[in-house]
């Protein structure tokens, strides 16, 4: 038998990576693009750690981004070996532009769902997500 879940994840995975080829982005730097917009003016370490990738991944992330006029990288002037990175109006078009295929995404797999089922069904993979974080948090403890 073939797990549910898994079919949705790499249909996801299938469509979003399609989709995003129009901006010339890969899943990675579109997820990147989210966390800058959320943690705006964050270095790179901090971005890194929420990535969890190591310093030099980050370093190759951002300056594909910011060769794609994506993002902007300022010194910080309280700590001038720190780097700050910042959405270019670039960047938020087309972050705008990933939340709508995101959007699609979201409309595609729930035609047909009532608003009340779709709440549901966002507040149950809201509560997975949680569960997921805080396990991950905790090491993968057996259950």
């Amino acid at each position: 038998m073939i797990h549910p879940i898994g079919v949705i994840r790499r249909g996801e995975q299938s469509f979003i990576r399609e989709r995003l080829k129009a901006y010339d982005l890969v899943p990675v730097e579109a997820f990147t693009l989210h966390l800058i917009a959320a943690m705006d003016g964050c270095n790179q370490d901090a971005l890194g750690n929420r990535l969890e990738i190591d310093k030099g991944r980050v370093a190759k992330l951002l300056a594909s981004l910011e060769a794609g006029g994506q993002i902007q990288r300022t010194v910080n002037e309280q700590n001038k070996r720190e780097k700050r990175v910042q959405l270019t109006d670039e960047g938020r078009k087309t972050l705008e532009n990933v939340n709508e295929t995101f959007a699609e995404w979201n409309r595609m797999c729930l035609q047909g769902f009532s608003e009340e089922e779709c709440a549901q069904y966002f507040s149950f993979i809201n509560r997975i997500a949680e569960n997921v974080a805080s396990s991950r948090k905790d090491g993968w403890p057996r259950f």
